[in-house]
């Protein structure tokens, strides 16, 4: 029963990602065609200024495919292969910093708190950071139109795995568009690839963690990351403040 709804899953998302292809590659292309059809039609017609203007238009339809090919190429290529035991302080103080640097900037009130052990992971320190910025750019840009924006950060430990939830204050994720938003390319926001949440999944995996989002909408939304540790309960002595 379980591997048919994981098949089903899979279908689905099969079936949205070549759904957002071909409306990402087709109507920029039958745009683009158009466009060359009416240059060509009538290039002796057309002044300087205006064969310019329909070049212009052709090469920022292409540049719309460039984005989406090189999205995809980000995905391809995010990987955690080398790993290594990372102390976990290290991450969260390398995070917290740069946070603490970006939010201020935002004017974003920023809350953070660590509550557990000093602890290893076995992990990729560069796949770990990216994964960590792409769900902070998420929650500030969910903060955009809000009044009193805020995200708070906490970290404690379950069994053999740190957890890290990253909360803000925003509008939230619609009902429908929660089963879609670790699907490659799906996104709401208009100029974004959608690739930041399936990235950051995809390598959580690849280091034998995983993501979870709560977001009822008008309410913010909650992310939690599962980090495995490689030191079982052997290094609980003591927290950091």
């Amino acid at each position: 029963m379980d591997q048919t709804a994981s098949n089903l899953e899979l279908i689905e998302n099969l079936d949205q990602i070549l759904s957002t292809l071909r409306h990402e590659l087709g109507n920029p292309i039958n745009s683009l065609k158009i466009t060359l059809d009416v240059l060509q039609e009538n290039y002796d017609l057309f002044d300087d200024v205006k064969r310019k203007d329909y070049l212009k238009r052709g090469l920022k339809l292409l540049a719309r495919q460039e984005r989406l090919v090189e999205a995809m190429k980000s995905y391809s290529r995010s990987n955690a292969k080398e790993q290594e035991e990372i102390p976990f302080v290290n991450l969260w103080e390398y995070f917290v910093n740069m946070a603490s640097k970006r939010l201020k900037d935002g004017k974003i009130k920023f809350i953070h708190n660590l509550e557990l052990r000093p602890c290893l992971l076995k992990a990729n320190n560069v796949a770990l950071s990216r994964v960590m910025t792409n769900l902070l750019d998420n929650a500030i840009e969910a903060l955009e139109d809000v009044s009193d924006p805020k995200i708070e950060l906490t970290a404690s430990r379950n069994n053999d795995f740190v957890v890290i939830v990253i909360k803000d204050n925003g509008s939230g994720v619609r009902k429908s568009d929660m089963p879609k938003i670790f699907i490659p390319l799906y996104t709401t926001k208009p100029g974004k690839m959608g690739m930041g949440l399936p990235i950051a999944r995809k390598l959580l995996l690849k280091m034998e963690g995983w993501i979870e989002m709560k977001s009822p909408f008008g309410n913010g939304t909650e992310v939690r990351v599962w980090l495995r540790t490689t030191d079982g309960h052997k290094n609980e002595v003591g927290f950091y403040t």
